[in-house]
């Protein structure tokens, strides 16, 4: 049964393809120990028992699987894409249900309860993204599409897939649900960190009650509440507006360690406040929006409204705290205005955010700490992009910025209170990056994108056939040469034929395998030597047709034939085989051979994780169609020079939390990396990187990730854009060698609060030292 999910939400196909993958390894774990069990049984029924597990176990390991997932599927109902929001049976309502039911939904408890004795915390991490999965705020852990109930049931009913004997059934669930409990663990572990990497937002789900007035008075409200600080924090401090709130917790339930944004507001701001921003947004100049005016560099940039209307709006906050927030925030957009790395086209439409940004700053400090903050993440995203372009008067670059205009202005003018709306008018932005991307790659004549995800596919197919085969031969009396060749040189030719040209030619490179098998037996004074004389030069030159067709290397078919011909001498002087033993040891090569080419879902779950050699599935052809940059393209040995900006200047160093951190305001999380092995996880599509992969440094722009992050597509230049392709590991080395850097040394926003905070220094009295 082919493991395909169609239509089903992105997030909830990761959690399927983590649990499958747990759920597959607790089979192998629960078929070894069966037969550990078998070998230790004082009673023949006990052994035979346990030798049937292991076989149903290992036997029927595709179709267990198949049905789990769809038992899974069909509990989130498939129809609608979304899990089933419905609650747990109630127990009084058993009555209604036949005896047999009951007993099941007893069972699936039972195993329920057992699969989440070890993971509590694990749990927790995963039902702290149901909110954001389900997109309902009320959504609690009854509703979590990945509950321990639920794979529970989905257990059960790939059990009674395998048999229908209650006494196996009983058994094989018992083994499962032991092995299964002990990868559950890191089986959420892994849900949990996909979620926080793809932008899901964690909260927990105790709802706690907030004082009234809150949001204009409105009484009292129950929200998700972030995750309570640390006991050092719980002293009562003064947030925006006047506010005392224990705990360290700022005004709507905010904390200013970092907040969830469940809620549709950025935190309260006075009303005198809000009066005011919305007084200088309406005494704001209108933009002029038009093509024309968007990509004329020449044009004035705006001032800076926070500095020049500083006096009103210290008399309008009420709070060191809010005046504290609004220097700093006149001061990050004193710096991003004359940022050198923001063109002064984006540099515009980012001074339409001075209010947004300072509205969201008042309402939520975590703005200051929380590098995924939405507003904070908005503007970053925005500055990055427009590192990409050279010229903004005509496409690629002016299309951008007709783009963002809109963004931009719907923010300015709506009710920028809203966290939503800069979630939205952030996935808009991704979309229409991605899909410029895909038009500009299409433009040179291809779709590499595609090509890339059909070579991805090929590479892991081939990968786990080759594995499968490798385990089918190991115990068969072959010359270990001979093994290892089957099943990594000849593999792939099988995998080959089975995709691209059908089941006949894929028959015929398997029986040509299971032949030059055959070859190496003794044959000795039987019919099987003139047979084999006669049939040699056929399966030399099939044999070579065959690696021709896969592009294997012409040193690997000399060994081999180097490696056989003294076998084949050897086999022709010692007496045959027994029919039996010969007719048993046919039938045993024919079973390895018979193996079937797992499909791409299979091949893709079982090779997830692994760090497979995608170069292999290119030819000279194909990897020079598609810029493919192989290790021996760049010269290791040579010198990595400084990297000098425009003006001359060498390269800003990374920042680092010292850097950006205030005093007086919350703790910040570390920056991101610019250069580094970390730098591989926080690769984004759209942004330009420097890379050096021989004695200069150049721009590139990443234009695609492929969906298992194993292809990277950048494109360098943008009149005549060059494509230039690499594999997930060829990417890691440079990254580790520092060859790919991010061309922002630091964010915009990190950036500007590191002049801001040398600003803001520089302001205070010098501190007069102590004499001793």
């Amino acid at each position: 049964m082919p493991h395909v999910v169609v239509a089903m939400d992105s997030h909830l196909l990761t959690g399927l393809q983590s649990l499958s993958r747990a759920f597959e390894l607790a089979m192998a774990d629960a078929a070894e120990s069966a037969g550990r069990l078998a070998m230790s049984a004082l009673k023949v029924a006990r052994r035979d028992e346990m030798l049937l597990t292991q076989g149903l176990l290992r036997q029927q390991a595709g179709s267990c699987i198949g049905r789990f997932e769809q038992s899974l599927k069909s509990q989130w109902d498939p129809a609608q894409s979304r899990p089933k929001l419905s609650l747990n049976t109630d127990w009084d309502e058993l009555s209604l249900v036949e005896e047999e039911a009951v007993d099941q939904l007893v069972v699936a408890d039972r195993i329920g309860m057992a699969l989440s004795h070890h993971c509590e915390w694990e749990l927790r991490a995963v039902e702290a993204f149901t909110a954001s999965l389900l997109g309902d705020p009320s959504a609690g852990p009854d509703k979590n599409p990945f509950r321990p109930a639920m794979v529970a049931r989905a257990l059960l009913a790939a059990v009674d897939s395998l048999t229908d004997q209650t006494g196996m059934r009983q058994t094989l669930s018992e083994e499962l649900t032991r092995a299964l409990a002990l990868r559950m663990p890191t089986c959420y572990t892994e849900i949990a960190a996909t979620y926080r990497t793809q932008g899901l937002r964690a909260q927990d789900l105790r709802a706690v009650t907030e004082p009234g007035g809150l949001r204009g008075g409105g009484g009292h409200h129950s929200r998700p509440m972030a995750m309570d600080p640390p006991e050092s924090s719980h002293a009562p401090i003064s947030g925006p507006g006047g506010l005392t709130v224990p705990g360290g917790l700022g005004p709507q339930g905010s904390s200013s360690h970092g907040g969830p944004y469940g809620a549709a507001m950025l935190g309260h701001v006075g009303p005198q406040v809000m009066g005011l921003l919305r007084q200088l947004h309406i005494g704001q100049a209108a933009p002029v929006l038009s093509p024309m005016a968007l990509g004329d560099a020449g044009l004035p940039l705006p001032t800076n409204l926070i500095q020049q209307h500083s006096t009103e709006l210290h008399q309008a906050a009420s709070t060191p705290l809010d005046h504290m927030v609004i220097d700093v925030v006149g001061g990050l957009f004193d710096a991003i205005l004359s940022d050198p790395k923001v063109p002064p086209q984006m540099a515009r439409l980012l001074a339409r955010l001075q209010l947004p940004v300072l509205r969201a700053a008042l309402g939520d400090t975590s703005f200051f700490s929380m590098r995924k903050h939405p507003v904070r993440r908005f503007v970053n995203r925005l500055a990055s992009l427009a590192c990409a372009y050279e010229d903004f008067s005509q496409d690629p670059g002016l299309g951008f910025l007709q783009r963002v205009a809109p963004l931009v202005e719907e923010i300015a003018n709506g009710d920028f209170e809203k966290v939503k709306l800069y979630d939205e008018q952030l996935d808009a932005l991704e979309a229409f990056v991605a899909e410029q991307n895909r038009l500009a790659l299409q433009r040179e004549g291809q779709d590499a994108a595609e090509l890339l995800a059909k070579k991805e596919a090929l590479a892991r197919q081939t990968y786990q056939y080759q594995q499968e085969l490798e385990r089918a031969l190991a115990d068969l009396p072959l010359p270990d040469f001979l093994k290892r060749f089957l099943s990594r040189d000849w593999g792939p030719v099988i995998v080959h034929a089975a995709t691209q040209a059908g089941d006949a030619e894929a028959q015929g490179m398997r029986r040509l395998g299971k032949e030059l098998a055959l070859s190496v037996l003794p044959k000795g004074g039987s019919p099987l030597r003139r047979e084999f004389l006669s049939t040699l030069p056929v399966m030399v030159r099939a044999v070579n047709e065959g690696l021709d067709r896969v592009g294997s290397p012409e040193a690997v078919r000399k060994q081999l034939f180097v490696d056989l011909l003294p076998i084949h001498a050897e086999s022709l002087k010692q007496p045959a085989l027994s029919p039996l033993d010969h007719n048993l040891l046919v039938k045993r090569i024919e079973a390895a051979f018979g193996l079937a080419v797992p499909d791409e879902a299979a091949a893709a779950r079982a090779t997830a994780t692994l760090d497979i050699d995608l170069e292999q599935v290119f030819g000279a052809a194909g990897a020079e169609a598609v810029g493919l940059l192989s290790e021996a393209d760049v010269a290791w040995d040579g010198t990595v020079d400084i990297v000098l900006e425009a003006d001359g200047a060498p390269e800003a160093g990374p920042l680092a939390a010292v850097d950006i951190a205030i005093d007086g305001l919350p703790a910040p999380e570390a920056p991101p990396v610019s250069r580094g092995a970390a730098l591989f996880e926080q690769l984004e599509v759209g942004c330009v990187y420097r890379m050096n992969t021989g004695d200069s440094w150049r721009k590139v722009k990443l234009a695609h990730i492929s969906q298992g992050r194993s292809f990277f597509i950048f494109s360098e230049g943008e009149k005549y854009p060059k494509t230039l392709t690499m594999t997930a590991r060829m990417l890691k080395r440079l990254c580790e060698s520092e060859r790919l850097r991010a061309y922002e040394s630091a964010q915009l926003l990190e950036r500007a609060t590191a002049r801001a905070r040398k600003q803001l220094a520089a302001l205070l009295p010098p501190t007069t030292p102590v004499k001793a």
